[in-house]
């Protein structure tokens, strides 16, 4: 996993509400419930809604189980802490709209301006903290300092995914937390449950078979799997990953490039494919079109290619 620019690690330890106009003479105790769409007045963005921080376990570190103070590459206790992103240019990213920098500027009682990225002095995003850690953070985006660590975390888009089906879709070896919504979490509940259905399923077609499930377990690990493994111990690990994970264990079967990956798992073995770091080659000549890195799924895309079918085909003949 990459390093983490701005994070520092402390090993120590509804629905929106009705809308109704808020002007400067609005009382504080109303300006959570306040809205408005005059040019010259305040836009509330506070709403009724909780999102929930939550860790995103690795298993790169070999350990499997839960309970182990070190499980999912973070110690128990141990604090990530997340600021706002700098920019090239050595701005900090600004992760507030107009409209929300000039309510909340008001709703904390703040100077006009106070929230903007750019002041020279007194910055005050300067010393602004994001703290978390293994356990779940509830974030309430009816108060300010709730909407605005949820921005500040939708602002470090290499280390938060913004919700659940970013993280299946675009699963970054960087995430180390997801944004989940009280909606996600019902929606993720009866998907896990129809995603371990279907994992049985599909399963059962490669339960005997040792090099499909070889690697299976490497991609959804992260870690090589010894070729002289037990068709056994594969079984169980699948079974632990399905339980742990159904709805990424479920994309992983359903890959249509999962025959290519098995083909390629096999011939990096048998030396046939070389490896320089995560790329792959077939004769010296990386395994992948134009403006493209071979890496393990490009490489895999590149063998199922109709047009590399005698490249597939040289493979199999040496892989007998």
């Amino acid at each position: 996993m990459g390093d983490f620019e701005n994070i520092d690690l402390d090993l120590s330890a509804e629905e929106p509400e009705v809308p109704v106009k808020v002007t400067k003479k609005t009382t504080k105790k109303s300006v959570a419930k306040a809205v408005v769409h005059d040019e010259d007045e305040l836009i509330n963005c506070l709403r009724n809604e909780r999102i929930t921080v939550k860790f995103i376990p690795r298993e790169k570190t070999g350990i499997t189980d839960k309970h182990h103070p070190f499980y999912g590459g973070l110690a128990d206790g141990a604090v990530i802490t997340l600021v706002l992103p700098v920019l090239r240019n050595g701005s900090y990213k600004n992760p507030l709209t107009r409209e929300e920098k000039d309510f909340l500027e008001y709703a904390l009682g703040l100077e006009t301006n106070a929230l903007s990225v750019h002041n020279a002095k007194d910055n005050y995003w300067e010393n602004y903290q994001v703290r978390l850690s293994k356990e779940d953070y509830i974030l309430d985006l009816s108060t300010p300092k709730g909407y605005i660590d949820y921005k500040v975390l939708l602002a470090n888009t290499d280390y938060v995914a913004p919700s659940i089906e970013d993280l299946n879709n675009n699963d970054k070896e960087t995430y180390r937390f997801v944004l989940i919504s009280d909606k996600e979490v019902l929606d993720t509940t009866s998907s896990k449950v129809k995603s371990k259905e279907r994992c049985m399923e599909l399963y059962l077609a490669y339960k005997d078979d040792l090099d499909t499930l070889r690697c299976i377990i490497q991609t959804v690990t992260g870690r090589p799997v010894d070729h002289k493994t037990q068709l056994d111990f594969l079984k169980g690990k699948c079974a632990e990953q399905i339980e742990l994970d159904p709805i990424r264990f479920l994309k992983i079967l359903e890959d249509p490039y999962l025959p290519a990956k098995v083909i390629i798992t096999r011939a990096v073995d048998a030396n046939i494919i070389t490896k320089r770091g995560t790329w792959h080659y077939y004769e010296g000549t990386p395994m992948c079109d134009n403006n493209e890195e071979p890496t393990f799924t490009i490489a895999a895309k590149y063998l199922a290619n109709k047009k590399n079918q005698e490249i597939k085909f040289s493979i199999e003949n040496k892989l007998k």
